[in-house]
């Protein structure tokens, strides 16, 4: 078992010293995990397209820097009970969706080229996407017989949005290409607020 954990780590670190003599620094990456909107009023899903490139693998104070770009898709619902709602869900329910296409450009900076902490980074950017929305504006009951249906009132949303996004993680790199990762995003587009933790995998070449 001794042995086994000592090829392991060594296989680790060798992996991590490759990885840091490598020149080509462009990354393709995607990540996806579970995205809360506003200040966790509702959840769901996120899923990212990512694309940056290294402003200089040998000039020593670029190689801490990278730019590129991603494309972000975000969906989330909160469906209420809407046949013979309790008090209490009827007035602590209500319906919202939401959907966003998003673009950001990036600039990520990596403060440490060696050891396992090189893994660490911090990315910002400015975005622009779209935005559908339907949210319960009222609800009231409707009786049928014994049963009572909640009726809502739907607003809707469609528009270009404009924000920025903030994302701290970690990559490990498993392989001389393949990497894994960890991230944190925050978002705000046009005064909507949303956090993301996901998972993610890439490709350096």
């Amino acid at each position: 078992m001794k042995a086994i954990f000592v090829l392991a780590l060594a296989y680790a670190v060798s992996i991590n010293s490759l990885a840091q003599d490598k020149t080509e620094k462009n990354i393709v990456s995607i990540s996806s995990g579970r995205i809360s909107f506003g200040t966790g009023d509702f959840f769901g899903y996120g899923v990212n397209i990512d694309y940056s490139s290294r402003l200089s693998p040998k000039k020593p104070f670029l190689k801490h820097f990278s730019v590129g770009a991603e494309l972000s898709f975000d969906h989330g619902d909160e469906q209420p009970k809407v046949i013979n709602p309790s008090p209490h869900e009827f007035t602590n329910e209500s319906y919202y969706s939401t959907t966003n296409i998003v673009l950001t450009s990036k600039f990520t900076y990596n403060p440490f080229r060696k050891t396992f902490a090189k893994g660490i980074y911090t990315s910002g950017g400015l975005s622009v996407g779209y935005t559908n929305q339907s949210f319960e504006k009222k609800a009231s009951y409707d009786s049928v017989g014994q049963i009572s249906l909640r009726t809502s009132y739907l607003e809707f949303i469609n528009r270009v949005v404009f924000g920025y996004r903030i994302i701290v993680g970690y990559d490990y790199p498993i392989t001389k290409h393949v990497l894994l990762g960890l991230r944190m995003d925050f978002d705000n587009y046009s005064g909507d607020i949303n956090t993301l933790f996901a998972g993610k995998i890439g490709y350096a070449f």
